[in-house]
């Protein structure tokens, strides 16, 4: 064991099948290691784990944060890390499970690699998206995966008009606008047409949401690049979102700084379990065998 991993926090979905029994188990056997454990606030008060820790105060209290559940845990256990030097250990025991480190059959050898400090730690920028309304910002906010632009409907086009790289890059009219990091390059943009970028990719990137214009495409942008947005109007109540879980609503005439942070998150990567074959298994990225000449 790594002598600087000394506390561990375990963020669960509740909802979620064996996550309860899962996180139990984890405990017993973190104790048995002599390792510090504290469950999040709501985990602990239905699986009986002890007294609890809100995520915000769990994620500077631990040296790394297990989640059990999917990939929207990972987030919100990725999100509470940000600014903090400890490490995110994701187990999937949801549905995809693109970002976790390992699926539920392998939470004790993970953990064990994890403490153990055999398994390597890669930093993983995030986005920032500052809104302001009439001269003041009215809210800030980080992205692990994307920050979206959408009506709250999700039918209804929203009109936007969009700067970048020194020049005004016209308007879109669309059913929205996401700015992804390389991390979120698999998520939202990639169902809407954008590129797949390798995790260790520092770029942010601007993918348009049904667009309706043939000439609407995806934009790559790099680390030091700004997008600005200014809404101009939407059918329905327009918004931003955070990962698709903190949201803030937006009117007419309010302005978006959307950039690539200089914040970052540790994750924990598995050697066995490289990017490309990610892609194979849990996307079917370039066919298989079966379909080949």
């Amino acid at each position: 064991m790594s002598p600087r991993v000394q506390r561990v926090g375990i963020l669960g979905h509740t909802g979620r099948t064996g996550v309860r029994r899962a996180a139990q188990r984890l405990a017993a056997s973190l104790k048995r290691r002599r390792i510090q454990t504290r469950f999040d606030a709501r985990l602990a008060a239905e699986s009986g784990g002890g007294e609890g820790l809100p995520l915000p105060e769990l994620a500077q209290w631990c040296d790394i944060l297990v989640t059990l559940g999917g990939d929207g845990t990972a987030l919100s256990g990725g999100r509470a890390l940000i600014g903090t030097q400890a490490a995110l250990l994701p187990i999937n025991l949801g549905g995809l499970g693109f970002l976790a480190a390992a699926e539920s059959p392998d939470l004790a050898d993970a953990v064990r690699h994890a403490l153990d400090g055999t398994w390597p730690i890669a930093k993983r920028r995030v986005v920032s998206a500052v809104v302001r309304r009439r001269g003041r910002t009215v809210r800030r906010g980080v992205a692990l995966n994307d920050a979206v632009v959408k009506s709250a409907g999700g039918y209804s086009a929203i009109h936007l008009e969009i700067a970048a790289l020194g020049a005004d890059l016209g308007h879109l009219v669309a059913d929205g606008l996401i700015a992804a990091t390389a991390a979120g390059s698999t998520a939202y943009s990639l169902s809407a047409g954008g590129p797949v970028l390798a995790p260790d990719v520092e770029a942010m990137i601007v993918t348009p949401v049904c667009a309706h214009s043939l000439g609407s495409r995806p934009l790559v942008l790099g680390p030091g690049a700004r997008l600005d947005v200014r809404v101009l109007g939407s059918f329905d109540r327009a918004m931003l979102l955070f990962d698709g879980q903190e949201t803030v609503d937006l009117f007419a005439g309010d302005e978006l700084h959307v950039q690539l942070d200089r914040s970052a998150v540790n994750f924990f990567e598995n050697p066995g379990r490289p990017f490309a074959r990610t892609l194979q298994k849990k996307l079917g990225w370039q066919g298989s065998k079966k379909r080949s000449m």
